[in-house]
């Protein structure tokens, strides 16, 4: 069992640094309550992560209105090892129907 963890966290540790290990990735996250994460995503068959994600930031510490929902976009950024990074485009309030 002491293998399957380290062959686990040595796969985590990949995703993290911008790996594409069996079509997944972590992606940077910049700007708003997320800002310095990182997103493990699953890339579709042409390569590329999914188009967003909305996020409420818990507990993070900031000016965050906690009904918000935070917007991040996927950008390219060719500069990143994972080519890709998050970034906040936003709120939404719109309350959940």
């Amino acid at each position: 069992m002491g293998d399957e963890k380290s062959e686990h966290l040595a796969l985590i540790r990949r995703w993290l640094a911008g790996e594409t290990v069996n079509n997944t990735v972590g992606i940077k996250i910049v700007g708003g309550p997320f800002h310095g994460q990182t997103k493990i995503v699953q890339l579709d068959q042409s390569g590329l992560p999914p188009t967003g994600f909305r996020g409420r930031p818990g507990r993070t510490s900031g000016p965050w209105n906690p009904a918000a929902k935070h917007i991040y976009l996927a950008v390219r950024a060719p500069d990143t090892t994972a080519h890709w990074t998050y970034e906040y485009a936003g709120i939404d309030t719109t309350p959940d129907a």
